[in-house]
């Protein structure tokens, strides 16, 4: 996924690393971590923890890797979206409070506007029940010639299935996010989800969302750091 992403989102210095990227060393590692499953929407979240699947770095050099800090760190803050953005929601009616605070403020505008029905669960309604499930966390990253690494991202899915004041839901959700680090947090820059809501006697409903952060270069001693708009 992150081949992809170079092509949309990176400029600049990066741009030189997209080349490199091709002829560049693949790395993963499978691990049988299985999916967090809940029962119901009072269950503790320490049981809805997600878990990495598999790891697969692009590099430009010989260098580069996720270690384990990286891996704690980049899963928290996908972990902190499906808490805030989907959870809590249903357990509450309300998104999680830190919910803005995991996109870059490029594209938080759009996170917490116009693309939070679909970010979200909050049109979903509060749940009186829930069981959670969701896959292994797909991680991948890019690193330049230095080893630093510019981008990593999650790729995981979530499904719910709940009882709400219209009845009971079934929600399935497809989640892929693109995440820059800003001094010691790892900030969502791009994300595409799809999700279908759908009730045991409704068609379906699918509704797709893409976005990527506004034009925007920070000049630091690593790296240069440039998005561009579609």
């Amino acid at each position: 996924m992150i081949r992809r992403l170079c092509v949309r989102f990176v400029a600049c210095v990066v741009v030189a690393l997209l080349a490199a990227c091709s002829g560049g060393s693949k790395s993963s590692r499978g691990q049988s971590s299985p999916s967090s499953v809940t029962q119901s929407a009072s269950a503790s979240r320490s049981t809805r923890l997600l878990a990495i699947g598999s790891i697969d770095v692009q590099r430009a050099g010989r260098a580069g890797a996720l270690n384990a800090a990286t891996q704690r760190a980049v899963l928290a803050t996908a972990q902190r979206y499906v808490d805030s953005a989907i959870l809590a929601p249903l357990e509450t009616g309300k998104l999680g409070s830190g919910y803005a605070a995991l996109f870059e403020p490029g594209i938080r505008p759009a996170a917490i506007g116009p693309d939070q029905s679909t970010l979200t669960d909050i049109v979903a309604g509060k749940a009186t029940t829930m069981t959670e499930t969701s896959t292994p966390v797909a991680l991948s990253a890019l690193a330049d010639t230095s080893g630093t690494l510019v981008y990593a991202a999650t790729t995981f899915k979530v499904t719910v299935h709940a009882t709400t004041a219209n009845g009971a839901i079934t929600i399935n959700r497809t989640v892929e996010l693109t995440l820059q680090q800003d001094h010691a947090s790892w900030l969502v820059v791009a994300y595409r989800t799809t999700v279908t809501r759908a009730a045991p006697t409704r068609a379906p409903r699918t509704t797709p969302t893409t976005r990527r952060s506004r034009p925007r270069t920070t000049t630091t001693v690593r790296t240069h750091r440039t998005t561009t708009t579609p």
